[in-house]
């Protein structure tokens, strides 16, 4: 009697406890396909924004008949570390495009983003590094015409391309890196989550 009275209270204690509450598989599902579709539509706005850039820079070096060749020469730069940004950022968006069931292969959309994530790891070192130091030379090319024209003024914009390169390189950049890098790693915890409930 006494052990059927521990064995009741035993079971009642299983049914009553605290139990954390696990996100369902379409739960899971659902954030991750959001923050991916999240992920494509940054890659693909920063892509519009580089090609919109790239036109203007274009017309720039169309429209103003420049004295100066390094003008011309930091023209080129210029255009080059964006197409170079633009190669970068379809990159990454071809690394994401290819749509997987996640519930009937989570290992395949593993993989997918692993593959992402290395891509990206990539492109935010090797990438970002020859892209800054392109554009930010092109632009002291091209601003040699100006400051020639007039020192202090020479001075004055120098000194503003250089503050907002810095600040770009130093904090934005490192900002971005890490957002980037727990966003990403979130949705791998997700996937490996939803592949144990699916198990």
């Amino acid at each position: 009697m006494k052990m059927k009275n521990f064995d009741e209270i035993k079971d009642l204690w299983k049914n009553t406890a605290p139990q954390k509450d696990l996100p369902s598989s379409s739960e899971i599902i659902s954030k991750i396909d959001s923050t991916r579709k999240k992920i494509m539509r940054r890659n693909l706005l920063s892509t519009v924004i580089l090609c919109l850039t790239f036109i203007f820079i274009v017309w720039i070096g169309l429209k103003y008949d420049f004295e100066l060749i390094t003008t011309k020469i930091g023209l080129m730069l210029v255009l080059f570390s964006i197409a170079l940004g633009i190669i970068c950022n379809f990159k990454l968006i071809n690394r994401l495009s290819k749509k997987i069931d996640i519930t009937s292969d989570t290992n395949s959309y593993l993989q997918q983003l692993l593959s992402f994530r290395n891509k990206q790891r990539v492109i935010q070192t090797k990438g970002l590094s020859v892209y800054f130091i392109i554009l930010t030379a092109g632009l002291m090319l091209y601003e040699i015409e100006f400051a020639v024209r007039d020192l202090t003024f020479g001075l004055i914009f120098y000194s503003l391309t250089l503050g907002w390169m810095s600040f770009v390189w130093f904090i934005l950049r490192k900002r971005t890196i890490v957002k980037q890098e727990k966003q990403i790693s979130e949705q791998i915890t997700l996937i490996e989550n939803l592949s144990r409930n699916l198990q």
